[in-house]
């Protein structure tokens, strides 16, 4: 017989990460799932894990909302294991964490599935949720990459200095530049909804991650002035590197900058024998889809953001 209860973070981190495993690309470990479900300040979170006759972990719920979030709108996930599923299982959580962000004052879900997942597309849609972005992925092979296909961008972006975060000192001073550096590029993207969060939180998500490394947020200069950058994390035990974020300030657009600033983490990840890059990008980034195909980032299956006012999901339950 199944059984709920609410997660402990500390115990129950490794059994998390596996479960997070099944729906994603590369494996979750239990440091992430810390790093991910800390409680910042402001932050509201219930998880609740479904175990199984043997207390084995085969689902959860969780429902949650930080601080920089929309008005009302609240993040909800269901994940059940795969050799769980059909069984009812998701329905009986979904009803719960929809309570629960009831009781929140939540007026609106959002959450997230594979584009490959059918069926939990199917699930979701069917209680009222709608797709509102499709996010591709891309994955460069670092093995087959060639950087002397660029020569004419480093002419290009000549005028520019390129650095890490390291390199320019890991002071208090700069942190607060790159986090308005972040918040400036990340408003400016096209599924941004005029939110980010504040610096508390950037800091505890960004600075104080387990993933995080100063020498791997590259940054792009015009003399003093900070106008670019890339955030690089690196999977040192499966082999492979993330580009978490890349963005130029507006009146710097079209210079060069974004792509000379990707091919500096392609060739840091090269050279810490990494096997490959990937990255997400938003559907309707046309740009940025465009550098990466200059790159040569091959296009994957992505994921879908879906949206659903709570009084439609509850007349769809």
């Amino acid at each position: 017989m199944t059984q709920f209860r609410p997660l402990d973070l500390e115990a129950d981190a490794a059994e998390l990460a596996r479960l997070q495993s099944y729906t994603l690309p590369e494996p979750v470990t239990a440091e992430s799932v810390r790093d991910g479900w800390a409680h910042h300040k402001g932050e509201i979170r219930t998880t609740t894990l479904a175990l199984d006759e043997q207390g084995l972990a085969i689902g959860f719920w969780d429902v949650d909302r930080e601080t920089w979030m929309r008005p009302g709108h609240w993040w909800l996930k269901v994940l059940v294991a795969p050799d769980q599923r059909g069984n009812g299982l998701g329905a009986r959580m979904y009803s719960a964490a929809l309570d629960q962000a009831r009781q929140y004052g939540a007026t609106h879900l959002e959450s997230r599935v594979s584009e490959n997942d059918a069926g939990s597309t199917r699930f979701a849609q069917k209680r009222g949720f709608q797709v509102e972005r499709h996010t591709f992925v891309s994955t460069l092979d670092l093995a087959s990459f060639d950087e002397k296909c660029f020569e004419t961008l480093r002419e290009r972006v000549s005028g520019f200095s390129f650095f890490s975060l390291a390199e320019a000192g890991l002071t208090g001073e700069n942190k607060r530049r790159l986090y308005t550096l972040n918040r400036a590029t990340a408003l400016d993207n096209p599924g941004n909804h005029g939110t980010f969060p504040e610096y508390d939180t950037f800091e505890m998500n960004i600075f104080n991650a387990a993933w995080f490394r100063a020498d791997t947020q590259i940054l792009a200069a015009d003399g003093d002035q900070w106008v670019g950058l890339a955030a690089l994390s690196i999977d040192d035990e499966q082999r492979y590197a993330y580009n978490a974020f890349t963005g130029v300030l507006r009146d710097y657009r079209g210079r060069g900058l974004a792509q000379a600033l990707k091919l500096h983490t392609i060739l840091l990840a090269k050279r810490a024998g990494m096997r490959y890059i990937r990255t997400d990008n938003d559907s309707q980034n046309a740009p940025v889809l465009a550098v990466n195909r200059k790159l040569g980032y091959q296009p994957e299956s992505g994921s879908y953001q879906l949206l659903c006012t709570l009084e439609r999901a509850y007349a769809n339950s």
